[in-house]
């Protein structure tokens, strides 16, 4: 009877330090930037931080977990409702921060950059830029690297830092229409150069309702093979069509394993016909494929923005 009362002792003991009872929301949010932080800070009886159990939001898209925040970009006023295991439930009033980041308005200048964009992504397959770090050398980085090198000035000085050696794509997109984007991407610390792709998703995208037969040369495919997870794990870009018009992607496939061992991965280019086939079900864009995510286009060139 004395060890079940001891053990009994413990289970309690160790509930009331572990089991988060206690729940604190806060907004984060700064004028100027769309991505806004939701923190539950959680304590369990005995007063220690714990991360909150089963922490989940309806209401808007929202990415991260309990241990980094809920980030969100509301495009309008919305009501956030969260709950945590097991009774815990709040609803947060959001708005945007009249900060939402504007397409380029003129034509030209989302040519420009498109134009770009694409023969960037395309000069990598010959040669891997030396300015894309190693370490951010996944599908998202090629995205990020792009991006950023597709503002310019494209001058010979540029071309010798980024080893580009494709044809001159366009004139340069207009530096002044860019706005923050010239700086990279929304993030809840500001604008950064780095973005995860769960931001430049929700924060640097737009979804595109369509085909991806219809895709535009730079827009994007985002897959999350986690199920129930929204955060992909996987993104693609369209390029140059093939001569026959079938669409053309181009993606990395990023890094595997750790240690002296770990694959690095590399640039692949496939054709939309062979992606609607391809050996994984889950890297086929099809509606009926809960891993695909969608089509998306960089905000800069969504001219309906």
């Amino acid at each position: 009877m004395r060890l079940l009362l001891l053990g009994s002792g413990a289970l309690l003991l160790g509930a009331a330090a572990l089991v988060p009872v206690r729940h604190e929301v806060r907004l984060e949010r700064a004028e100027g930037n769309p991505v806004q932080r939701v923190v539950v800070a959680s304590r369990s009886l005995l007063g220690l931080p714990r991360p909150a159990w089963g922490l989940r939001a309806q209401g808007c898209e929202a990415w991260g977990d309990a241990r980094a925040g809920l980030f969100v970009a509301p495009a309008q006023a919305v009501r956030l409702d969260l709950r945590v295991f097991p009774f815990f439930h709040r609803g947060l009033d959001l708005a945007p921060t009249g900060g939402s980041p504007q397409a380029l308005r003129d034509q030209g200048d989302r040519e420009a950059f498109r134009k770009w964009f694409v023969a960037i992504l395309e000069n990598q397959l010959d040669r891997l830029s030396p300015a894309w770090e190693p370490a951010q050398r996944d599908c998202a980085g090629l995205l990020r690297f792009a991006f950023r090198e597709a503002w310019g000035p494209h001058t010979p000085a540029w071309r010798e830092r980024t080893a580009y050696t494709g044809p001159f794509a366009s004139r340069d997109p207009g530096l002044g229409a860019a706005g923050p984007w010239a700086a990279g991407f929304p993030t809840p610390e500001g604008w950064r150069p780095f973005a995860k792709g769960a931001l430049l998703r929700e924060a640097a995208c737009t979804r595109v309702d369509g085909d991806p037969a219809q895709a535009q040369p730079g827009d994007l495919l985002f897959f999350c093979r986690l199920g129930g997870h929204r955060t992909p794990d996987h993104a693609m870009a369209f390029v140059r069509p093939d001569p026959d018009g079938t669409p053309v992607l181009v993606y990395h496939t990023g890094r595997e394993g750790s240690g002296p061992s770990r694959d690095p991965g590399d640039l692949r280019r496939v054709r939309l016909d062979d992606l609607l086939r391809h050996a994984d079900p889950e890297f086929r864009p099809q509606p009926e494929n809960p891993a695909f995510l969608g089509l998306y286009r960089w905000t800069v060139l969504s001219s309906g923005s």
